[in-house]
């Protein structure tokens, strides 16, 4: 009797995001979209706090 784990058999790689080409693993478009909106929100928080600390006096 073999052991094989439920989640092998069950998930694959447009669930996890990435897409199988071949031998490697690519990101899908709506995991990379997803990664840009995250980097810019972020990068946008940092002047905006700085700004409403600034308007608040600190």
């Amino acid at each position: 009797m073999r052991f094989e784990s439920r989640f092998s058999q069950s998930s694959s790689f447009s669930s996890s995001g990435y897409e199988n080409r071949g031998s490697h693993r690519h990101p899908g478009l709506r995991r990379v979209f997803s990664d840009i909106a995250m980097i810019a929100f972020w990068g946008a928080m940092i002047p905006g706090f700085l700004w409403i600390g600034n308007a608040a006096g600190f």
